[in-house]
């Protein structure tokens, strides 16, 4: 039987820029790419028949954040996203909550780009977009 999970539980944990954790939850509607990918290294000999590979290291995958934008002072996503640009922080997110046994994903991100935009009747969004730097812990709490 398929199961499905409401992602309203999800919390999202980021470090400001001084390195101080803020819980943006509320500002966030969209996370793509959290996860762990592997880069492939070939180790095809001469006697091998078929190309052969094996696991390398852990790739430094796009992490994207995204939801309404928000000035309010402080702790709003524009007060802490804005200043993450060229700023390698941690970046925590728990798809189905902080209850005991619920997985949770730990990296540090280095933030490339945060951005504004709107559309004539629609909302006014931010984009916060990084590159995972190191490994991507995935556990439980």
């Amino acid at each position: 039987m398929a199961k499905s999970k409401v992602g309203g539980v999800s919390i999202v944990i980021i470090d400001n820029s001084a390195g101080s954790p803020i819980n943006m939850t509320s500002y966030v509607d969209t996370i793509e790419s959290v996860g762990k990918e592997y880069m492939p290294l070939d180790v095809t000999t001469f006697a091998d028949s078929a190309e052969r590979v094996i696991a390398g290291i852990e790739a430094g995958m796009p992490i994207s954040v995204s939801g309404p934008f928000d000035d309010t002072a402080t702790t709003g996503p524009d007060a802490v996203f804005g200043t993450l640009p060229g700023v390698t922080q941690t970046f925590e997110y728990a798809p189905i909550g902080t209850a005991s046994g619920k997985r949770r994903f730990l990296c540090e991100v280095l933030w490339l780009s945060y951005k504004v935009s709107g559309a004539v009747k629609d909302r006014v969004s931010y984009t916060l977009l990084g590159t995972k730097d190191g490994t991507m812990s995935s556990t439980v709490y």
